[in-house]
């Protein structure tokens, strides 16, 4: 009896192809972890938007920089988080439109006292010079809103 199969042949069969089928839904699930864990990275940033605004009442880069205490250098730090590379009169002019007045010479002072500590940062350009947000201050701020990858996490 050639053609004939045995038990033993058609359970190794239904093996076979359940194991082929267990291989294709495994495919199938990692593909969407990706998109899951995605999503549920998006819903934690979101949380996270609502626990700065319910904290802080807004949220601004200069809700990473707690040590801030005038207003002017956190409008300096906004207007720097809103374009960076602007020279001290597109900066006066930034922070005089969100103010109502500003002085040069205040946020040239400003501008000093923020470098120094770390907040901002100086390029000198061939016949100008324009301040950029930190580095660091621009991770910490990531990191409160939680956009980091993966292995940058603290």
């Amino acid at each position: 009896m050639a053609g004939d199969t045995g038990p033993e042949d058609d359970l190794k069969d239904e093996v076979r192809r359940l194991s082929t089928r267990i291989g294709e839904l495994e495919s199938m699930l990692a593909q969407l972890r990706e998109p899951f864990g995605q999503l549920q990275d998006i819903s934690r940033n979101y949380f996270r938007f609502i626990e700065l605004y319910m904290k802080f009442g807004e949220i601004s880069p200069d809700s990473a920089l707690p040590g801030l205490k005038d207003s002017i250098s956190r409008d300096i730090v906004n207007a720097l988080f809103q374009r960076g590379g602007q020279n001290i009169s597109e900066i006066t002019e930034a922070v005089r439109r969100r103010r109502g007045s500003a002085s040069r010479r205040i946020i040239r002072a400003r501008l000093a006292e923020l470098e120094e500590q770390g907040i901002v940062r100086r390029e000198r350009l061939r016949k100008t010079v324009e301040y950029h947000v930190s580095d660091e201050v621009v991770r910490k701020w990531s990191q409160m809103l939680g956009f980091v990858k993966r292995g940058d996490r603290p």
